[in-house]
């Protein structure tokens, strides 16, 4: 089956490596023309004009904003694709693969019977935080992030680390303490660290069996790795998101460095933002 990947963002990047074996992409298209003549893993990026030359049996529209995703199906319409179309959208509403990996890894410590509290960096609106309090209901969770977005001095450090990097002071502002705490299904549990981190960063944190690593930029991942990867009990587990991830690239390059410098091998998921497993052997 010939296919044709709809985008070559970070989704179509994962979309690619969803196919089962005999699905052949032939193409991505983009309505971007920089990506014009460009290549993804050897295969082109191509004009939607284009689309309909390579006769595709099956295009993916691999956009995760469900608006842009129905505009993109109306465009293929229009330019006279009739055959099946595939759509992020109702794969998201019913899948969510890094939430998947959080429950199997809860489960391994779990029977392994790891001693250590759980903690988040990057909390953002408590989703993701929400689900290790539940899966872990006796442990203390710790979360730290700023509750106000992104700090200014870890953006300007992002944009001369990565130049590309479309960060600001409003990504990720709406969210709160109470609305995180509200969210959490154990809040006695939670113990909150509002702030520019590491500033946060207690000296006697506990040691730890898991850690989510979500502040998406360069900076704090780096000192996150650098925080709480010393204080993994064996076996310990930091899932870190957006680790291969095309939109947040100072994720990469700080777990690069940190790995290097550690002598260590990121794990890579398949799920859309490109996120990686680090895992304590002793």
């Amino acid at each position: 089956m010939n296919i044709v990947i709809f985008g070559c963002g970070q989704a179509g990047r994962m979309v690619r490596n969803w196919l089962p074996a005999g699905n052949n992409p032939v193409a991505y298209a983009d309505n971007d023309p920089r990506k014009w003549g460009t290549y993804i893993c050897r295969i082109p990026v191509i004009p939607p004009s284009d689309l309909l030359s390579v006769q595709p049996d099956l295009v993916w529209i691999a956009v995760v904003n469900r608006e842009a995703s129905l505009s993109i199906e109306r465009q293929l319409r229009d330019l006279g694709y009739h055959g099946p179309i595939q759509s992020l959208t109702p794969l998201r509403e019913r899948l969510d693969l890094r939430l998947a990996c959080l429950r199997l890894l809860a489960e391994q410590i779990r029977e392994r019977e790891l001693p250590g509290a759980v903690a988040e960096l990057g909390v953002y609106q408590g989703m993701f935080a929400a689900e290790i309090n539940r899966l872990f209901p006796e442990r203390p969770l710790y979360l730290f992030d700023t509750f106000e977005g992104f700090s200014q001095e870890d953006i300007e450090k992002e944009k001369k680390i990565t130049p590309s990097a479309r960060v600001s002071a409003e990504d990720f502002q709406d969210t709160g303490v109470e609305e995180v705490l509200a969210r959490l299904p154990y809040p006695e549990q939670a113990i909150i660290y509002k702030g520019h981190f590491p500033d946060t960063l207690p000296q006697d944190l506990p040691p730890l069996a898991f850690v989510s690593l979500d502040p998406d930029l360069y900076e704090p991942v780096w000192h996150g790795l650098n925080a709480f990867w010393p204080r993994l009990v064996p076996g310990g587990v930091i899932l870190i998101h957006d680790c291969f991830s095309a939109q947040f690239e100072g994720v990469g390059k700080a777990v690069r460095r940190f790995c290097q410098e550690q002598n260590l091998t990121v794990l890579p998921l398949a799920d859309l933002h490109g996120s990686g497993v680090l895992i304590r052997q002793g």
